[in-house]
């Protein structure tokens, strides 16, 4: 493209010197324009200056606060692993103490249920002697019973019959006196019949 300017410029020397014009022309615009965007650079410069400036400061305050919150929770962090710490060994000492109890209780049952287990056997040995002299008595008393009962049966049998000999008597008796009840009365009777006759005969002599 070089070539074709300088060829025009030869050949026609307005083109070069309007030529001449434009290029001066675009080199004051380019300057205005640099210092524009030198000016323009300068401002951005400053701004971005202020703005690192300012983040900087951000970051130290940030980073300050980072700081504190990070020694904070630093310190919370060591709190509680000594809290946890305490708590693990108050539990270990829990537990031995749980542990040691419970084998406390343990031997305690276990003694408890040997002596159970010898009471048990002394009851079971208690019972099954209480059980054969139970028997035993029993079976003394049951002899002794029907011994009684035999007995008591003899003198049923002998009461019955002398109840009926006794009744047989008292029969016997009550009739002898029933026939001499009614004898009497017969004789009573008789006399009686003299005694009204007389009378009538006494009565019947007075008219």
């Amino acid at each position: 493209m070089g070539k074709f300017i300088e060829k025009y410029k030869s050949e026609d020397p307005n083109f070069s010197f309007e030529l001449n014009e434009l290029i001066q022309k675009i080199k004051s615009e380019n300057s205005q324009e640099t210092e524009d965007l030198f000016s323009t650079i300068n401002s951005l410069r400053e701004q971005l200056d202020q703005s690192l400036y300012e983040k900087n400061r951000a970051v130290q305050e940030a980073i300050s606060l980072k700081n504190d919150e990070m020694n904070q929770l630093k310190s919370s962090i060591k709190e509680l692993r000594d809290q946890l710490e305490k708590l693990k060994f108050e539990k270990r000492e829990a537990v031995q103490k749980q542990i040691q109890s419970s084998a406390n209780e343990i031997k305690q049952l276990k003694l408890s249920c040997s002596a159970l287990r010898d009471e048990l056997e002394n009851l079971k040995f208690e019972k099954q002697d209480a059980v054969q002299s139970a028997i035993k008595n029993s079976s003394s008393e049951i002899n002794e019973l029907k011994k009684v009962t035999s007995a008591l049966r003899e003198e049923l049998i002998n009461l019955k019959f002398s109840k009926k000999e006794a009744v047989q008597k008292a029969v016997l008796n009550s009739s002898d006196e029933i026939k001499q009840l009614k004898n009497s009365t017969q004789s009573l009777r008789d006399e009686l019949e003299k005694v009204i006759s007389n009378y009538e005969k006494k009565i019947e002599n007075l008219k």
